[in-house]
């Protein structure tokens, strides 16, 4: 127990700034998570995912896993997807839930060959005095066709 809340306080310090972008190589297929899922996220966290499949296709995005702190206009921790200069939607929550803006099993669709997901913690995650321990997400994209 000592040697994973250590590991928590290390990826929390190492994570603690926005980070460059995270860029998937194209792929046809494939996962996207946060990088300690299924372990709780840190606070004070934000990266962005590049997802890129080849010209000629489009992203085609869901979630399999979802479990951000709910809130309210999704202000404090959130799932932000977008694809060529479109919002696709700012999501937070868990999957059968209905606080916060879970994504569901939404299918989201680019309209070109790339999709960013930013990924975004504030400095806790406390609940009346609590603090919960969110996991993140888990999401799996292909590649499919502009027909």
């Amino acid at each position: 127990m000592a040697i994973s809340w250590l590991l928590y306080l290390l990826a929390s310090t190492l994570f603690h700034r926005p980070r460059d972008p995270i860029l998937i190589p194209q792929k046809l297929f494939g996962e996207v998570t946060f990088p300690l899922f299924p372990k709780p996220y840190p606070n004070s966290f934000e990266t962005t995912t590049v997802i890129t499949v080849p010209t000629g296709y489009r992203v085609k995005l869901i979630f399999q896993h979802f479990d951000l702190e709910p809130s309210e206009g999704c202000f404090y921790d959130y799932v932000k997807i977008s694809a060529h200069t479109k919002n696709l939607g700012r999501f937070c929550g868990q999957l059968g839930s209905p606080l916060g803006n879970p994504p569901g099993k939404k299918e989201f669709l680019s309209q070109g060959n790339k999709m960013l997901l930013t990924f975004h913690t504030d400095f806790s995650n406390e609940e009346n005095g609590t603090i919960m321990f969110y996991k993140g997400f888990l999401a799996y994209y292909q590649a499919v066709g502009l027909w």
